[in-house]
């Protein structure tokens, strides 16, 4: 794996990642032919890469750098469908949902109790202002928590909708292009990520993303808006 990681902080750290090295970075993955697990790795190393060299004056190039380089190890093996389960404290959950939703190309539809770790409010942003398609759906009551970003989201022009009666909107899932599902206990605060035991299923199967969808869909219908 040294090779690829070696390429990945060479292209973060000159802010310069062209198609010709794109190209490169999946010649050297065909050569190395990782397994799965290995794949899961190098991608957790790119979300760590961008968290260790993200600065407001390069914020757009890494959200750039981490579609693209997510994007070479995806074209060089074809995803499998099934499912893969992350576990906190620690990165991993975090880096998943980053993971999809940076390579996110048509729609994202987020549907959680609470929204308050800046680093996945600003690659929602992020991806909206690549003129992705992001809906969010969320709890009135955690919206008003201290260190929400709702109104953030909001804020920046990405429609959400939410919950007005007295008990919660207690969901925590996440569709990206009809093609893949997260789901499970974390929810999407700086403390899930630090402290907290909880975890997040992976999937891409077609009846279980259906029958979410469904359920997103009846909740965007019935729910208030922002």
């Amino acid at each position: 794996m040294q090779p690829v990681l070696d390429f990945l902080k060479l292209s973060i750290e000159d802010q310069f990642f062209s198609k010709s090295e794109r190209k490169s970075l999946r010649e050297i993955v065909d050569q190395i032919k990782p397994t799965e697990n290995q794949l899961a790795f190098l991608r957790n190393q790119i979300f760590e890469l961008a968290n260790q060299n993200a600065t407001p004056e390069n914020y757009r190039f890494i959200l750039d750098w981490i579609r693209d380089a997510t994007s070479a190890l995806m074209n060089t093996i074809p995803q499998a469908p099934g499912s893969d389960a992350y576990f906190s404290p620690g990165e991993t959950c975090r880096n998943i949902i980053l993971q999809q939703i940076g390579q996110a190309t048509h729609h994202i539809q987020i549907c959680v109790f609470t929204i308050s770790d800046d680093i996945i409010t600003n690659a929602i942003i992020g991806s909206h202002k690549r003129k992705v398609p992001v809906k969010i759906i969320t709890d009135n009551d955690k919206m008003l928590d201290e260190g929400s970003d709702i109104d953030q989201l909001a804020g920046a022009g990405i429609p959400v909708r939410i919950d007005r009666t007295a008990n919660h909107m207690h969901h925590k899932f996440m569709i990206t292009d009809n093609k893949t599902l997260i789901t499970g206990s974390y929810n999407w605060t700086r403390s899930a990520a630090k402290f907290n035991h909880e975890n997040i299923l992976l999937t891409r199967d077609g009846g279980a993303i259906k029958s979410f969808a469904k359920e997103f869909d009846q909740l965007w219908n019935t729910l208030a808006e922002y």
